[in-house]
């Protein structure tokens, strides 16, 4: 049997991430080769005596020695999968997280139908995107302080909208400024802002702190942000619209009382699954 089998070079890898104290050894290493081989991981075990060729070695050599040092896996393979559909990421957005999807499922237990979904503050697209294939939406706008974000939320669209009914806008904008002014108004804003504190961001996990635009993870002025992603929000929303958002679990129930006395007319604090009060939810 050749040394460079598949299954050789796969529990090779393993130990090496192993070595280098990588969390999840065996997980990583199978996402790293199924996406390179373009294999399901589940095929890594049904083809354990193909042969790698030197340009697979290579590549896959390559992609351990990244995560060996430390890079997210999403930024390795270019893409991370969210509510069952591939995102493409790179190191310009957040990598979509499980408690987003929560989120998005939060979102899909109270809203059935919408014409018009906004996305503010989008990185890959990911929030925005999801809910407007879900619900159909007609009209879906993206909007965000980055350019590079930009560009990714826009490739996820052109992908994953493909066929779909939806039509999008890509909307370069900073929601705190007070400028942004959307018509039609929406029936559903959603945002995942900036909501790490300036003192915790030392204490983040390295692959987020070194990895992820600092822009899109910490709040400088966490009330100022907040504030004013508020105002937007409610200055775009039709009557009777849903502003969602995800925050920090420690001051959502802050930001709940700014919506309600912003004018929102229903507030409410929602858990995610590990009972952490981390999202809210207003009523316009």
């Amino acid at each position: 049997m050749s040394s460079n089998t598949l299954i050789e070079i796969l529990r090779k890898g393993e130990a090496f991430l192993a070595q280098k104290l990588v969390a999840s050894p065996r997980l990583e290493a199978q996402l790293i080769f199924a996406h390179f081989l373009k294999l399901r991981r589940i095929d890594l075990f049904l083809q354990p005596d193909r042969p790698l060729t030197p340009p697979e070695l290579e590549t896959l050599r390559e992609a351990l020695k990244k995560k060996a040092a430390g890079f997210p896996t999403a930024h390795i393979l270019g893409e991370k999968e969210f509510y069952g559909r591939p995102f493409s990421v790179s190191a310009d957005v957040l990598i979509p997280r499980p408690e987003t999807e929560e989120l998005v499922e939060h979102v899909l237990a109270e809203i059935k139908e919408a014409n018009h979904i906004v996305d503010l503050g989008t990185g890959s697209g990911c929030i925005g995107l999801t809910l407007a294939l879900e619900l159909k939406a007609p009209h879906l706008t993206l909007i965000d302080i980055s350019e590079p974000a930009l560009k990714v939320a826009k490739h996820n669209a052109d992908a994953l909208l493909a066929g779909a009914d939806t039509k999008y806008e890509i909307l370069n904008a900073d929601f705190t400024s007070g400028a942004v002014r959307l018509h039609p108004h929406a029936d559903v804003i959603v945002s995942n802002p900036p909501y790490v504190l300036p003192e915790e961001f030392a204490a983040l996990d390295a692959g987020v702190r070194d990895c992820e635009p600092r822009v899109a993870l910490v709040a400088d002025d966490f009330e100022e942000v907040h504030r004013r992603l508020i105002d937007c929000a409610f200055g775009n929303l039709a009557p009777a619209g849903l502003l969602a958002i995800e925050t920090h679990p420690r001051y959502s129930q802050q930001v709940a009382d700014w919506a309600l006395g912003h004018g929102f007319v229903r507030v409410e604090v929602r858990n995610d699954l590990a009972a952490r009060p981390h999202f809210v939810f207003a009523w316009r």
